[in-house]
């Protein structure tokens, strides 16, 4: 008689679980299947809910030991070893994660989805040569599955497959005329003189590599232009150096904002993608954050700056021009800007092969002279590593006069 109740009572629970499952009300949810399954440790389905929940909520580690319970204990649901695919490359346990969905895909090889994740599961984990494979698989199965179409055009870009990353991103064009990053690099591989990239481009892909940016720039690309622009400001300025209003430009996860904040009093961070933006308030090192483009946040500034910063952004604009012109506009007489650029050793700019610009030094400066700045520090700097070797660009210290 009493197990029969017990049994009712936890049937409640999971009504209820269910239901504020259904509401969002995920933390309460997740209570709910954990009483559960505490009394009911083979409660399966509870399990996978429990999963759900904990997926949701961003707790990756906690939604996979949820998912691979629910596996042993049903292990003939493919939907259950997908979903613990997903909450391991989440964790970045990649190894784990394609052991789950090689296991999905046993129970249901017709699956686009899973294969499709199973080749993300490579590209994220580092072995581009297997996703491409994976991907190919997947569209001789679906050729209409624009998402593997459009990482394989990224990943034969990426290897240097030119030609059929070119055929890869007109096919996706076909599917998805408005595609902005495939008219992007289309454009790139072109070679075609598009001034900047479409809004849209720059902010999805800084938004898709919003979680590991810092880890990718600073652990594997050596990237140090943050800190070198702060010894070149403190070698012009002093180390007593204050300033009362200094602006990132495309703060991203706010590496800028870290490196310069015992610079400034009051230090503002804008970029486009809103997960940079999220990254970066979560630093507290900025005063003031914005998602926004450069040029009109500039543009519409009330108080004068007397510090702009800029790493690695204007690698993704052509035409410096509007630029420096709402820069001087923004700037307090005597202010300075701090930049990078990538080294273009022709004349003007040109879009690179890998959707990036590249500036010529005279064309920085002359630029710079008639927007109303003075060049005061150029340097030529390895930037990041990239292939294996130093990409090559230069720091500018420019100064409003």
């Amino acid at each position: 008689m009493q197990r029969k109740k017990d049994i009712q009572r936890l049937q409640k629970i999971y009504v209820q679980a269910v239901a504020l499952h259904e509401q969002g009300a995920l933390e309460e949810a997740g209570r709910c299947y954990g009483r559960i399954v505490a009394e009911l440790p083979d409660a399966d389905v509870v399990h996978y809910n429990l999963g759900l929940v904990q997926y949701e909520l961003n707790r990756t580690g906690e939604a996979a030991a949820s998912f691979r319970r629910a596996a042993e204990l049903r292990p003939d649901d493919p939907d259950t070893w997908y979903n613990l695919g997903l909450a391991l490359k989440q964790s970045r346990s990649f190894a784990e994660a394609e052991q789950a969905y090689l296991r999905a895909l046993e129970l249901s090889p017709d699956d686009s989805d899973i294969l499709y994740n199973l080749g993300c599961c490579h590209k994220d984990g580092g072995e581009p040569e297997k996703a491409v494979a994976v991907y190919e698989e997947l569209l001789q199965k679906d050729p209409g599955y624009t998402p593997a179409l459009n990482n394989l055009a990224y990943l034969h870009h990426l290897l240097g497959n030119h030609d059929r990353a070119r055929e890869l991103y007109q096919r996706l064009l076909a599917a998805r005329p408005d595609h902005p990053a495939a008219r992007h690099m289309l454009a790139a591989l072109e070679g075609r003189a598009v001034p900047e990239p479409p809004r849209d481009y720059v902010r999805d892909l800084f938004d898709q590599f919003s979680e590991h940016f810092e880890e990718k720039l600073l652990e594997q690309l050596g990237y140090r232009v943050p800190f070198l622009l702060h010894e070149l400001v403190v070698g012009l300025a002093g180390d007593g150096a204050r300033y009362e209003r200094a602006i990132d430009l495309g703060c991203g996860t706010g590496i800028v904002g870290e490196t310069f904040r015992d610079l400034c009093c009051h230090l503002t961070g804008i970029d486009l993608s809103p997960r940079m933006i999220e990254v970066a308030a979560g630093k507290q090192v900025y005063d003031r954050l914005a998602v926004s483009d450069l040029v009109p946040y500039l543009e519409e500034s009330r108080e004068p700056f007397d510090l702009l910063v800029a790493a690695d952004v204007l690698i993704y604009l052509g035409d410096l021009g509007p630029l420096f012109s709402a820069a001087a506009g923004a700037a307090a007489r005597g202010a300075l800007f701090a930049f990078s650029t990538e080294r273009n050793d022709g004349t003007g700019w040109s879009l690179r092969p890998t959707g990036r610009y590249a500036h010529a030094r005279e064309d920085i400066m002359a630029k710079a002279t008639a927007t109303g700045w003075q060049v005061v520090q150029h340097q030529a700097s390895g930037l990041r590593r990239e292939g294996g070797q130093w990409l090559e660009g230069d720091l500018w210290l420019l100064q409003r006069c």
